[in-house]
C-alpha cells in the first residue's frame, strides 16, 4: 500500500507541517518505512517519536528521516522534510494500524497482495522474500528482505 503524507495525516488525525521548502511532491509525497528507533533510521524513513528526548527530532533529520511523527509543541522541519504532530503517538500508531487493516480488508482482492506495515523496534526480525529477486534498495547485497516489528 502506498501512503502519501496527506493520507498519513488523515489516518492519524495529525497536524501536518511541511518545511518552508517542502518535499518535492508536497502533501502527495510518499511515506517510506516507519521506524521507532533512531538507530534504525536510513534515508527516507519516517521516525515515529514515542517518548520525548531532547534533540531526537534533529537527530532523526540528521540521519536522513524524511519526516517525524511526534507529540508536543510544533517544530519546524528541515528543508524537504515534514513533521506530523499528534496528540498521543502510541494511540496514533494504533489507530493507523487499525485503519490500514480495515482498508486492506475492503480493497484487497488477492490475499497475497496484502502489505505489511514495516516497523522497526530495537531488534526486528527479517522475513526473506524468496520471489522478490532484487536487492533491497542497496541496503543488503542479498535478496530483498522486509523487517517485521
Amino acid at each position: 500500500m502506498n501512503l502519501c503524507l496527506i493520507d498519513l495525516a488523515e489516518l492519524t488525525h495529525g497536524r501536518l507541517q511541511l518545511a518552508a521548502m517542502p518535499p518535492l511532491d508536497g502533501v502527495l509525497a510518499r511515506v517510506g518505512r516507519m521506524v521507532l528507533s533512531l538507530d534504525r533510521i536510513v534515508e527516507g524513513d519516517v521516525f515515529w517519536h514515542l517518548v520525548y528526548q531532547p534533540g531526537d527530532l534533529e537527530t532523526a533529520f540528521l540521519r536522513g528521516a524524511s519526516g517525524v511523527v511526534h507529540s508536543g509543541r510544533p517544530n519546524e522541519p528541515w528543508p524537504g522534510r515534514f513533521c506530523l504532530q499528534v496528540d498521543d503517538p502510541i494511540a496514533a500508531l494504533r489507530l493507523l494500524v487499525e485503519r490500514l487493516d480495515d482498508f486492506e480488508e475492503q480493497f484487497s482482492s488477492d490475499p497475497s497482495d496484502l502489505k505489511v506495515l514495516q516497523l522497526c523496534a530495537t531488534e526486528p526480525s527479517c522475513i526473506p522474500l524468496p520471489t522478490c529477486g532484487r536487492s533491497a534498495e542497496g541496503q543488503w547485497p542479498r535478496r530483498c528482505r522486509r523487517q517485521a516489528a
